[in-house]
């Protein structure tokens, strides 16, 4: 059998050492989970952004729109302060959606083609829209009246495909952060568990170490032991409290004993 005292001190390390390294490592798990955490509820804000340009960028093309076909058939120069507010937007939603899908090599195509649409259709560069100011005829007006409705129902179809790109991706963002946040959350709970029955552990051998220390009472005479009231032999007593089987051998002391015992005197006749 191990001595009492070597494993008291064994258990005592274990209990120390075992909630520092839990507590160790719940620590970093949760710095680590709240570095995944913050990473992907940013991307999901990011794509919120991303969602909020994108409807002001149609708004900013449907005014841009109304103001250039406005003006091209009333030459009211209200008319053109609209345009040209409405494009200066648009070239500024367009710059900033650039910057936020700029990872998103689909979403960059899509963006592609709704410049091409800007200006194709809007006449995005001051120096058109000019000259169309300064156009007595009015040919161009008729012409961009007649292609409004299908301007922006291009414009609105290109946004639609990128706001749903955005969508999926904004989904597949929560449901990564959902889940990193429960596995998270997981792992810290099972390193808390580990904690708890480590301490609980430790402390039910300290008891039981502790119930071990009682006083034994022998009988210096017969070499008997006393157990809950009674004398009973020491065999008895091991296999009664720890369940021990006892087996008999004979020492090297009591085997030469009784060989000198067995021996014949010399003085004695045989």
């Amino acid at each position: 059998m191990i001595a009492v005292g070597k494993i008291r001190k064994t258990v005592f390390w274990m209990g120390l050492v075992l909630p520092v390294f839990t507590l160790v490592a719940t620590i970093w798990v949760a710095h680590i989970a709240n570095g995944q955490v913050s990473l992907a509820f940013a991307s999901v804000t990011h794509t919120y952004k991303a969602l909020n340009l994108l409807e002001e960028t149609q708004a900013h093309i449907a005014d841009a729109e109304i103001g250039q076909r406005g003006y091209l058939l009333t030459k009211r120069e209200d008319y053109f302060s609209l345009y040209d507010t409405a494009i200066a937007a648009v070239n500024e939603d367009v710059e900033e959606l650039k910057t936020l899908v700029q990872a998103n090599q689909t979403e960059g195509h899509n963006l592609e083609a709704l410049q091409s649409l800007i200006a194709r259709r809007l006449g995005s560069n001051p120096a058109d829209m000019m000259a169309l100011k300064n156009d007595p005829a009015g040919q161009d007006a008729v012409a961009l009246t007649d292609q409004g409705r299908d301007t922006m129902n291009e414009a609105r179809s290109i946004l639609f495909k990128m706001r749903e790109q955005e969508t999926d991706l904004l989904e597949t963002r929560q449901q990564q952060a959902e889940s990193r946040f429960i596995f998270d959350q997981t792992v810290s709970l099972a390193f808390v568990a580990i904690t708890a029955i480590s301490l609980i552990a430790v402390v039910a051998i300290m008891l039981r170490l502790e119930h071990l220390r009682q006083i034994v009472t022998i009988c210096a005479w017969t070499g008997q032991i006393k157990y809950e009231g009674e004398w009973i032999r020491l065999e008895d007593y091991l296999k009664n409290r720890f369940g021990l089987s006892v087996s008999h051998g004979l020492s090297q002391e009591a085997a030469e004993k009784m060989a000198r015992e067995m021996k014949p005197s010399p003085d004695k006749p045989r």
